[in-house]
């Protein structure tokens, strides 16, 4: 573009003296040690068919870009790691995606299709896939990059805080820190620090803030910002601000949680939690593969039975003193050799004082009739129906497992393409008892070949959505459509602890929540504003390198949002 071709030339006239003295500002700039690593992400704001102001030649777009892949490069030689929405002059987005908008008519939020560019400088497509970017890289801030014009100079930095309480802790103690630095490091005028509605700032997760560096449409900051040295020093001040914002150490713990060191420990303290008094019976499973464990949430509710974790040849020393506390006559042991070999077993019963002859092992010759073997020892509640979900991956069946608890429905696995043979065989030899089925998860997970063979034999339905946190969301909008919920909450990445909080879960008449590290999926953020009346909290499962704290924030962030204007 003509645009471009100025730029370019403009800074080819920035000789070597000026990159010489930016290397040594690198040096020099750096006035404080970086707190920590952190993931920082930036967003350099408009590109491609939205290039901003455009005054003079020189487009907005190009100039945030410049400032921020100078200001990456700082950000990475302090030891950050640093992911953008875009690296060159290029839409993040043109198409059709959900996007946030405010419904006048049912005053609640929604997702949205929406393709109307409009009075509004950028389609919310746009601004909603860097949003989407910056969540999905689990980023400790969002910074937005901007350049201003209206007839002024000088910086002006703005924060969210549209009805939350959460934005207006560290979103606006790193908005202060980015404007004093930016000021400080490249001498701007100091206009304001600020709170507004912003798009990217109110919808990506993690605190998050927008700067306006300077005003495209005044010639001497114009000027600036076509100076190498003059962004590298904003690059510096972004630097410093994030540093000053790690070392301030903000985000703290909200929620109650569970959690050991290791997920053995994670599976006991959520058994101490559930069960203070002891337990007649005990559940045993491979703590190193989920397979035998997934179908375990009905046969535990039943028994009032937790479920402990253990490795397959030998018993975890917590593991054993959890048993001899809960002082269990009856020990399950779900799996065969693989999984728990009898060693275990034995040490089970001595640490329970029961007779080693006394431990139930249910076991099949693989994972699908290991689950039909559990439905039978679950018996059948007439009308009741069963669940079926996939074998080859865990975290449907932790989403079905507390429903499926709590209304008697065993769980049963299939493979995604064919019908399990023992799935198959559970349901007709107990046809008259079982006359429907639910499938949680989509056809990736269970195929429509699936569904169909299964509706050959008794009413099918299916609860799903896009990905494994749409489809647990699905299953919580439909068996806690109404009334208050405390959601246990475990990472949808790996099995152990929402495996073991399943059935605590159940007992409480809860649901299981999944999320990432840092990670609140779109769908689940959605449900969490819808749900904020009747949302009384949370319980994390697992410790910080499962579920990090910056995800309680998070979900408080989701939780006080209003509606944009």
């Amino acid at each position: 573009m003509q645009s471009h071709h100025h730029v370019a030339v403009a800074l080819s006239r920035i000789g070597r003296t000026a990159a010489t003295a930016a290397a040594v500002l690198v040096f020099l700039c750096t006035s404080m040690a970086s707190a920590q690593a952190a993931r920082v992400f930036l967003d350099p704001g408009h590109g491609g068919a939205y290039p901003g102001a455009v005054y003079s030649g020189v487009e907005e777009q190009y100039v945030n870009l410049l400032i921020a892949l100078e200001a990456r490069s700082v950000l990475q030689s302090r030891g950050h790691s640093v992911s953008m929405s875009r690296t060159g002059d290029t839409t993040v987005c043109s198409t059709d995606i959900a996007t946030w908008h405010w419904d006048d008519d049912d005053e609640q939020y929604y997702l949205y299709e929406d393709d109307t560019t409009g009075a509004y400088p950028i389609p919310y497509d746009d601004l909603q896939a860097r949003c989407d970017k910056a969540n999905s890289a689990e980023a400790d801030i969002f910074i937005s990059i901007h350049n201003n014009a209206g007839g002024g100079t000088g910086t002006e930095t703005y924060y969210n805080s549209w009805e939350t309480a959460t934005d207006t802790g560290p979103s606006k103690t790193l908005a202060t820190y980015l404007q004093t630095e930016i000021v400080a490091s490249a001498g701007t005028t100091n206009r304001k620090v600020d709170d507004v509605g912003y798009y990217v700032i109110r919808w990506a997760n993690m605190p998050a803030a927008l700067v306006e560096v300077a005003f495209l449409d005044n010639t001497t900051d114009r000027t600036k910002l076509l100076s190498l040295d003059f962004r590298h020093k904003v690059a510096v001040g972004i630097a410093n601000a994030v540093d000053r914002y790690l070392a301030a150490d903000l985000i703290d713990p909200i929620e109650p949680r569970i959690a050991g060191n290791t997920r053995y420990e994670t599976a006991v303290l959520v058994a101490k939690k559930g069960w203070p008094s002891g337990a007649d019976t005990v559940i045993l499973a491979s703590g190193e593969n989920w397979p035998d464990s997934l179908t375990a949430g009905p046969l535990s509710y039943q028994l009032d039975a937790p479920l402990l974790l253990t490795s397959s040849q030998s018993l975890p020393t917590a593991v054993a003193t959890a048993i001899t506390s809960l002082a269990p006559k009856n020990v399950i042991v779900l799996g065969g050799e693989a999984a728990v070999t009898s060693a275990v077993a034995t040490a089970a019963a001595d640490a329970a004082g029961i007779e080693r002859s006394a431990v139930e092992r249910i076991a099949g010759g693989d994972r699908y009739e290991t689950a039909a073997l559990m439905a039978e020892r679950l018996g059948v509640t007439p009308g009741a129906g069963v669940t079926v979900v996939s074998g080859e991956a865990f975290p449907d069946a932790v989403s079905a497992s507390a429903f499926s608890a709590m209304r008697g429905m065993p769980i049963l696995l299939t493979p995604a393409s064919n019908l399990s043979a023992s799935t198959s065989k559970f349901i007709t030899e107990h046809s008259a008892e079982v006359t429907s089925a639910v499938i949680v998860g989509g056809s990736a997970a269970v195929s429509d070949s699936v569904k169909t063979a299964l509706a050959s034999k008794l009413k099918v339905s299916r609860v799903y959505g896009a990905n494994r946190y749409a489809t647990n969301v699905a299953v919580v909008k439909k068996y806690w459509p109404t009334g208050d919920i405390t959601p246990y909450a475990a990472t949808g990445k790996d099995f152990p602890d929402a495996l073991a909080a399943g059935p605590l879960a159940a007992k409480n008449g809860e649901p299981v929540m999944l999320f990432g590290w840092r990670y609140l999926d779109k769908t689940s953020r959605e449900f969490v504003m819808h749900r904020n009346a009747d949302l009384t909290g949370w319980t994390m499962v697992g410790g910080s390198s499962a579920l990090d704290y910056l995800l309680e924030w998070e979900l408080t962030k989701a939780r006080r949002l209003a509606p944009p204007s």
